[in-house]
């Protein structure tokens, strides 16, 4: 594999649309060709609660928050196939639960 995505599966996550992002993750994936290079798995909370939903991306422990079905789109074509994280959408340390 050359990739192994986490998708937040906890329970704001899940409340915020987890389910339909995998779903898009999932289908982004068929249309490139990447389904036997990425391996996607859904996670428990990954404390960034109020950002989510939550997608967990290794190698390079790389977080993106609010990922909706058209980003999700859009970070499987970036990222994972043309190995160019999108930054903007990116975790900081403040978004974590209870920062700050």
């Amino acid at each position: 594999m050359a990739y192994r995505l986490y998708l937040c599966n906890g329970p704001h996550c899940t409340a915020r649309g987890a389910d339909t992002t995998r779903r898009a993750l999932e289908q982004a994936l068929w249309e490139l060709g990447l389904l036997t290079a990425v391996e996607l798995q859904l996670s428990g909370c990954q404390d960034h609660c109020d950002h989510g939903p939550n997608l967990l991306i290794y190698p390079g422990a790389c977080r993106y928050v609010g990922v909706t079905s058209e980003r999700a789109a859009a970070i499987v074509a970036c990222h994972l196939r043309n190995d160019t994280p999108i930054v903007a959408w990116q975790a900081t340390p403040d978004m974590r639960r209870g920062a700050g």
